[in-house]
């Protein structure tokens, strides 16, 4: 957890965005009442979370509307209990909302019973389905537009290459190229939208991701990514296991830099990065029928990564898995509260609803 800097970035700081310095200004203060509290030895739980939350939005929400809305949503607070709600309610439903259950979930294999190949376009050509649907389509789809590689860092698929003559005959040629494991990433999770039932508590987790979505402009979403829509190419990408796990459990994100396609690695740590480039460029054979993973998509997954990371709620978050892992029962004096609320919203964001 990260205090607050004084200044909002330079971007912000400009005649069009002149009330946000006053929101943030209105952040800092609420911020610096609940440090001296803690300062004190008082238990104020999460709220110095909530705050900083809605203070690094304001640094990072990737478009001007976000801004805007975040500002209002700050000025419209009437007491600072509001504020902290505001910020509350962007800890569950945007930072909890893209790391429920990723990171967590097995990944099916690529081929239940896998064939053989003599070429990689025979792969595609023994493909049914034309468009994603399911996650070993997208898995195949995605391995065919990445060169059957690690995106990140440029490693075969394993069992393609065990499966795909072409692929087995290029590494026996060449000792320099690597084959590992991969796996097929989603940027929004798959279980967060796809097959919404009517009345189910999952409906209502996930309508309340998107209304955040929505506010903040991106209102093609949720019917971009509804049901197994949530498996279409921008929204996946091939990556070893590793990786796979970092950008789920936020610690790893994509920014875009000035070229097309091409971004930067950031994390929450510098030793995560050790054995990645500085740098990944999506490449496709066809852009129409294999397009590469959103602009959009990463853009917003950075910016609840690094606010997850600055104002502390990541690692919060990984300590209710951890304690989630470890505990067999409640406490009866009710110390566990917060661990069975969490479980509770875990079960939101699955496919199985809660059942009294």
């Amino acid at each position: 957890m990260i205090p607050l800097p004084l200044k909002l970035p330079e971007r912000v700081q400009n005649d069009a965005h002149i009330h946000a310095v006053s929101a943030y200004t209105i952040c800092l203060g609420v911020e610096s009442s609940l440090q001296e509290a803690v300062n004190k030895g008082e238990n104020v739980g999460k709220d110095i979370i909530y705050i900083r939350i809605l203070g690094y939005l304001l640094h990072f929400v990737p478009t001007d509307l976000a801004l805007r809305v975040v500002v209002a949503e700050i000025f419209s607070a009437k007491s600072n209990q509001d504020l902290l709600d505001v910020g509350k309610m962007y800890f569950n439903h945007y930072i909890r909302a893209f790391r429920a259950n990723k990171g967590r979930i097995p990944t099916p294999s690529n081929y239940a019973s896998p064939p053989s190949f003599d070429t990689v376009a025979d792969v595609i050509q023994n493909t049914s389905e034309e468009f994603p649907k399911s996650h070993s389509t997208a898995k195949k789809h995605a391995l065919f537009r990445d060169g059957y590689r690690c995106v990140v860092t440029g490693r075969y698929d394993l069992r393609s290459v065990l499966i795909i003559k072409e692929l087995r005959e290029k590494l026996n040629a060449d000792s320099s190229l690597k084959a590992d494991e991969t796996q097929c990433a989603h940027i929004f999770s798959a279980p967060t939208n796809q097959d919404i039932e009517l009345d189910s508590h999952k409906r209502d987790y996930a309508a309340t991701m998107w209304a955040v979505m929505i506010r903040f402009g991106y209102t093609q979403l949720p019917d971009e990514l509804n049901g197994s829509n949530v498996h279409r190419l921008e929204n996946v990408m091939t990556v070893v296991p590793g990786f796979h796990l970092a950008f789920d459990q936020l610690k790893i994100w994509l920014v875009a830099t000035n070229t097309k396609n091409k971004y930067k690695l950031e994390a929450t740590e510098p030793l995560i990065l050790n054995n990645y480039p500085d740098y990944v460029t999506f490449k496709t054979p066809d852009p129409v029928k294999f397009p590469v993973p959103s602009a959009v998509y990463l853009a917003i997954h950075a910016a609840c990564a690094k606010v997850a990371h600055l104002a502390g709620a990541g690692a919060c978050i990984d300590k209710f898995y951890q304690d989630m892992d470890d505990s067999t029962t409640l406490d009866p004096n009710g110390a566990s509260a917060e661990m069975l609320e969490h479980a509770i919203f875990e079960l939101q964001a699955t496919r199985c609803p809660i059942t009294p």
